[in-house]
């Protein structure tokens, strides 16, 4: 098995990227805490002045051609093919078995926010939580930052890919974002609130998902589920040692 210019050494351990890439999703985490705190309470009002008008019939159906890129349908193929070029590329299962369980938690932890928040569409005219709804935070933008995250991510750690190449992937992931985010605002099925929870939330998971991948070895579940689990479990853990 290939390993990449950027892959960590199987001795690595608990080292200071991987402290740091804790500590920056730990930041994130409670970034969204405060911010979900803020759409509770105060942003309400912020939230209503951009509940915008309808936007005109002509400008429809280019905007929800827009809006599919955060469909699952759109944008897990197309992780999906780079996915397998990085497969191919490290002639391993790695970068597949990344990218679900990436993509399986960033679609569990939205789900049980949208469940325990339940927050009113704007059809509602109220932006208020805890009413049954699904709106905070957007899937379609937790998707944006994650999975066009993860083809950058992958194809920068298992591919080879210049530096510039990487540049503009991550340039692509943030337009895409602001096209989201405009998006759906425009067609009045997210709060603004709920767009930029999302994209925060698809944040928290990348970081997670990238710092745990550089965490464990090379030779990370070569040998198997069970012994993948407990080198991943070692690797986690601060002052652990893979073995």
């Amino acid at each position: 098995m290939r390993t990449s210019r950027r892959e960590a050494n199987a001795d690595d351990g608990w080292t200071s990227e991987v402290s740091s890439g804790f500590a920056l999703a730990g930041f994130l985490g409670l970034v969204f805490v405060a911010f979900t705190a803020l759409a509770i309470g105060p942003m309400m009002k912020f939230d209503a002045y951009f509940n915008l008008a309808p936007p005109p019939e002509g400008w429809v159906p280019f905007l929800h051609v827009l809006d599919r890129i955060g469909q699952r349908a759109v944008c897990l193929p197309v992780l999906a093919v780079f996915t397998y070029l990085a497969c191919r590329h490290q002639r391993s299962w790695r970068p597949g078995f990344v990218a679900a369980v990436s993509v399986f938690t960033l679609n569990l932890l939205v789900l049980i926010l949208k469940l325990i928040l339940a927050r009113s569409a704007p059809q509602t005219a109220d932006p208020s939580f805890f009413t049954g709804g699904m709106a905070y935070p957007s899937g379609h933008s937790a998707n944006i930052v994650l999975v066009y995250g993860l083809v950058a991510y992958l194809l920068s750690r298992y591919h080879s890919i210049g530096r510039r190449t990487e540049v503009a992937l991550w340039a692509v992931v943030a337009v895409l974002s602001v096209t989201m985010v405009v998006t759906s605002l425009t067609l009045n099925w997210h709060w603004f609130a709920d767009l930029i929870a999302g994209l925060l939330v698809g944040a928290v998971v990348l970081q997670l998902t990238a710092t745990v991948d550089r965490a464990v070895p090379a030779t990370g579940f070569a040998h198997g589920w069970r012994q993948g689990v407990r080198d991943l479990v070692a690797a986690v853990r601060p002052g652990g040692r893979l073995t």
